[in-house]
């Protein structure tokens, strides 16, 4: 990783928990489509995505997200494009298009997924559940956050913790 993005990736985290700081009610699963209303988004599930989980209409305060993905994947994609939104990545910068008419910005979309998981799974109810409550287990913690196992696994070492 380098430091640019180790710096995103940190500054990510630390909106998400402002954000967290302000809105959470302590339960969980957290819902990111009432986080996105609380900033003024609309969030919309579209049958017409394709491959695509989620994307940010940053301009008509929109994040459209695939009807046709798994509710954890949608719960992860509104998480993710309300990161772009709060991080400011909601326009592409121009010169990036790829030939395929795709933006790629590796570190803008690590630093998105990085606030999506420290929105999702705050650190605190992490620690709570693994340690306080002593659940060890993948698949009642997955359940728990309503996140993918993959989401999970990302959540658990960045806060250094192996199951």
């Amino acid at each position: 990783m380098s430091a640019k993005e180790g710096v995103e990736k940190a500054r990510a985290e630390a909106v998400a928990l402002a954000l967290i700081t302000e809105h959470w009610d302590c339960n969980i699963p957290i819902d990111p489509e009432d986080y996105a209303r609380r900033l003024g988004l609309r969030v919309e599930h579209c049958e017409n995505l394709g491959l695509k989980t989620g994307v940010l209409d940053a301009e008509h305060l929109l994040i459209r997200v695939n009807a046709h993905v798994a509710p954890e994947h949608r719960r992860f994609a509104v998480a993710r494009e309300l990161g772009r939104f709060c991080l400011g990545y909601g326009e592409p910068e121009k010169g990036t298009d790829n030939p395929r008419g795709l933006n790629v910005h590796p570190e803008r979309d690590r630093a998105a997924e990085a606030f999506a998981l420290a929105l999702l799974l705050p650190a605190v109810a992490l620690k709570a559940m693994v340690e306080v409550r002593n659940v060890k287990d993948p698949v009642a913690l997955r359940q728990a956050f309503g996140v993918s196992s993959q989401a999970l696994y990302q959540r658990l070492a960045t806060l250094g913790y192996f199951l």
